[in-house]
């Protein structure tokens, strides 16, 4: 179960969404791109970015994050993702998921949603709001 926090009184606008849809971590497309053109990508990022985008139905795992940047376990992957994740949420100004998962997992949920496998792994589907704001400005 998600447990949303607010991170401050600024972020109005995304308590204004969860009344519509239930999700206050998931941001509009104009809140991702103003948070992609505010924060300096890596190229690991952008391409675990595009990796996730292009994937079939958006969706991917942490594995395969992990091997789209030249790294080995899905561990690495998710958590390389989570900061990632973590820098956008911040940037777009939404407020952090609270879940019974760690911190670097709770943060996919801005940009995604997450199914865990059999293992230590997790399946996620982008949400439709950041492949919106990456096609606009051109990440894929």
């Amino acid at each position: 179960m998600l447990k949303v926090m607010d991170r401050d009184d600024r972020n109005q606008r995304a308590r204004d969404v969860s009344v519509i849809t239930g999700a206050t971590h998931i941001g509009q497309v104009e809140d991702y791109i103003r948070a992609l053109s505010a924060i300096e990508l890596s190229s690991c990022e952008r391409d675990m970015l595009r990796a996730h985008a292009k994937a079939p139905g958006r969706e991917i795992t942490g594995l395969e994050l992990a091997e789209t940047v030249g790294h080995f376990g899905c561990r690495m992957g998710l958590k390389k993702y989570g900061r990632l994740a973590a820098k956008i949420s911040t940037a777009a100004g939404l407020p952090i998921c609270q879940t019974d998962v760690s911190d670097y997992l709770a943060a996919i949920f801005t940009l995604a949603d997450g199914k865990q496998s059999d293992g230590e792994d997790w399946n996620w589907v982008m949400h439709e709001q950041v492949a919106g704001a990456m096609e606009n400005l051109g990440l894929v």
